[in-house]
């Protein structure tokens, strides 16, 4: 008789599921921030997270834009594994919500790095992805490309209950026609070794001992 360990469903209590790091910079100075569907880039900011609030409607829709790409993008990339995301940084000219952000920095800890796939093709379809950094590139610029109408609460300097109002949100790509420019300012890197545990790194059971004394 044999015994197969179940370590790729965290059955294994010696095991578990081999976690893994990824750290994400995506430069954003170049994408439009015009006052259209194209506009906003990507951030989790909030009008209210700024020092001063956008001051018009249109400003404001571009923040819920920057909001609505930032969960396409956290719901791309949760397809194969549920995911936290760390250590994030946004970069702005001043803490003004009418400040488009320019820079956005993230770590990214996969619960199981066995579920993200090292193949797929990138987001004109014209190229094969074929490691996870490749992957996790093309699913966050997907976010960026994509057009989509969510409706959300929005802040409304000039109106609106609270001056919140509820209405539909649209977003486009950030540069139309330029798939290219986009996945060349997305940066990711894996951070090697973190939460490998392979049987080598983990300890045994007298690894650490107690005395009554």
């Amino acid at each position: 008789m044999a015994t197969v360990l179940p370590r790729h469903e965290r059955n294994d209590p010696n095991a578990g599921m081999q976690g893994a790091y990824y750290t994400v910079d995506i430069a954003m100075s170049g994408f439009t921030d015009a006052e259209s569907t194209a506009g906003g880039r990507l951030s989790p900011c909030a009008a209210n997270d700024f020092a001063t609030k956008p001051t018009t409607l249109a400003q404001s829709l571009l923040v819920s834009r920057g909001q609505l790409r930032y969960k396409l993008m956290l719901n791309a990339l949760q397809v194969r594994s549920n995911l936290r995301i760390i250590n994030m940084v946004t970069t702005y000219a001043n803490t003004e919500g009418d400040s488009p952000i320019t820079d956005i920095n993230f770590g990214i800890v996969f619960e199981n790095d066995d579920f993200v796939p090292t193949t797929g093709s990138t987001i004109d379809g014209s190229t094969s992805t074929t490691t996870k950094i490749l992957f996790i590139q093309d699913k966050i610029a997907e976010a960026l490309t994509t057009t989509h109408t969510e409706l959300m609460s929005v802040f409304n300097p000039t109106s609106g209950a609270g001056l919140i109002a509820n209405q539909e949100v649209t977003v486009a790509p950030v540069l139309s026609g330029n798939e290219g420019e986009i996945v060349e300012a997305i940066t990711v890197a894996e951070v090697t070794g973190f939460r490998s545990n392979v049987d080598a790194e983990t300890p045994t059971d007298n690894a650490l001992t107690y005395s009554a004394e």
